[in-house]
């Protein structure tokens, strides 16, 4: 049997998956991810949803070709509607936007009771501010990088969140000692991204003085965060 390797994002979120969890996988696309960790043994089982079926019947195709199509039950259904509380004590939520992963997780209450392995792909803050305002708490944050595009992998569960800066809503709440290889070239390249956004803002024929002042506010707190992480460093 051929070897099932992982890209750095799916095995970074891997990596956090509870040894002995039932996890659900929303949004499986190819399955890749829950097979991975029947492969290794690190699961129990796993419920691969998709809104699509195509995708689901890919994931089959996964499951069949790796020998776990038995510890994977495939479910199509909108984010975790097919989901009853208590089937999955993980849930990861991965490769859709920060405004979708909020949609589908104010839809099922119950997963502030499991742990959530999220990994938006735009819209970042939105879903951090989310969770925030809305009973969970991000315990912890992981910067994945593939190539020159960066991924942000959120741990959470039900909780609060203590205050975030204007930066930190971006780029994430980071800690002495972590091992974060790639933080300091995220924060560089959400800094950059920043500055050109303000660079055409200030050429626009009518700027908004208002959001002007927001976003070099949160350019302002991106560079407080780079000079703090710089300082943290052997």
């Amino acid at each position: 049997m051929k070897e099932l390797d992982l890209s750095p994002r799916l095995a970074a979120l891997a990596a956090l998956v509870p040894e002995g969890a039932r996890l659900a996988d929303v949004g499986t696309d190819h399955a890749y991810l829950p097979a991975w960790l029947l492969l290794a043994g690190k699961i129990r089982g796993a419920i691969a949803s998709d809104v699509n079926q195509g995708p689901l019947d890919r994931g089959k195709e996964t499951a069949r070709t790796y020998g776990v199509a038995e510890g994977i039950d495939f479910r199509c259904c909108d984010g975790l509607t097919g989901l009853e509380e208590g089937e999955a004590d993980t849930v990861v939520i991965a490769g859709m936007g920060g405004d979708l992963i909020a949609r589908i997780l104010a839809q099922a209450p119950w997963t502030r009771a499991v742990t959530l392995l999220l990994q938006p792909m735009s819209s970042q803050e939105d879903l951090r501010q989310w969770l925030a305002e809305n009973g969970y708490a991000i315990t912890g944050e992981q910067v994945v990088r593939e190539g020159e595009k960066f991924y942000q992998l959120l741990t959470a569960t039900g909780g609060s969140c203590p205050p975030y800066t204007p930066g930190e809503w971006l780029a994430g709440r980071q800690r002495p000692g972590e091992d974060a290889p790639h933080r300091l070239a995220f924060l560089e390249d959400l800094i950059r991204r920043r500055q050109r956004a303000l660079a055409g803002m200030a050429k626009s024929a009518h700027p908004d003085p208002a959001a002007l002042a927001r976003e070099e506010g949160v350019l302002a707190d991106l560079q407080r965060l780079r000079e703090e992480w710089i300082t943290w460093q052997p």
